[in-house]
């Protein structure tokens, strides 16, 4: 069966010691959950995921060891190059050695603020799929201007065929998608979840359509909450959710791992 994902990302946010302090309070929510996963008395069909900063991949590992048999580890970012003089990035090899399993690439802030373009997330989605241990998960999403004019299937269309063509011919076993329109990101002005099951199915169409993945997920990120994720995961085409904000209290994202993994 293909699990639902709900995955937080924090962002620049949380010391080694905030980190402790949240899990603390996490771990403690969801205490007797391993136990019944572990016996098969769980419905469980989610997988949590959880993006801490860099420099707090090591420390969550140490902390949700115990717990990996369905919480999972990935880096905000990664870079396509396995070494060298390329200061201040993170290859694959270094956050693997923390415990990755999946990496987010192409995010909308990393596309915005920092200019990452559709070619150089494309030399990173090819990097990761040439080592083989990472499960990239591919940010796209329009902004408000484009989405005014109806343009969001091509622009998302363009994002996708640059972002994957390094794969394009290949098989592939895993991608994860997750679709944040920039608009909603943040505002608290999330989309509709038929507008989102739209383009969710459009994404869906044009990967199956041209490229070999063995077994894609397309989850949606943007102003994701308590209030929206049992609407937004009832859609067919929506695979689960990238959670930002709301992901930084412990109480919060239990409650939306709670709702939208049906516990």
């Amino acid at each position: 069966m293909k699990k639902k994902i709900i995955a937080a990302n924090f962002k620049m946010n949380k010391t080694n010691e905030d980190i402790r302090k949240y899990f603390a309070v996490f771990l403690d929510l969801i205490n007797g959950l391993k136990d019944k996963i572990s016996a098969g008395d769980s419905d469980l069909d989610s997988e949590l995921i959880f993006a801490p900063p860099f420099t707090s991949l090591c420390e969550t590992l140490n902390i949700i060891e115990p717990y990996l048999d369905f919480i999972k580890l990935s880096s905000q970012n990664v870079y396509f190059e396995k070494s060298g003089a390329h200061t201040g990035e993170v290859s694959i090899d270094m956050i693997k050695s923390c415990g990755c399993d999946y990496a987010i690439i192409g995010h909308s802030e990393r596309r915005n603020i920092f200019r990452e373009s559709d070619e150089l997330i494309g030399k990173k989605i090819g990097a990761v799929y040439n080592d083989g241990r990472i499960i990239p998960i591919l940010c796209v999403g329009e902004n408000l201007e484009i989405r005014k004019r109806n343009g969001q299937e091509k622009f998302v269309e363009n994002q996708l065929a640059v972002g994957l063509n390094s794969v394009k011919g290949k098989s592939v076993s895993s991608l994860i998608v997750a679709y944040e329109p920039v608009w909603a990101i943040g505002t608290g002005m999330p989309i509709k979840a038929d507008d989102g099951e739209a383009m969710h199915g459009f994404i869906y169409d044009y990967i199956k359509s041209g490229f070999s993945i063995g077994e894609l997920r397309v989850i949606y990120g943007g102003s994701v909450t308590e209030a929206n994720i049992e609407e937004l995961m009832g859609k067919p085409h929506i695979d689960g959710v990238l959670v930002g904000g709301a992901s930084l209290d412990p109480q919060s994202f239990y409650n939306i791992f709670k709702k939208g993994g049906r516990l």
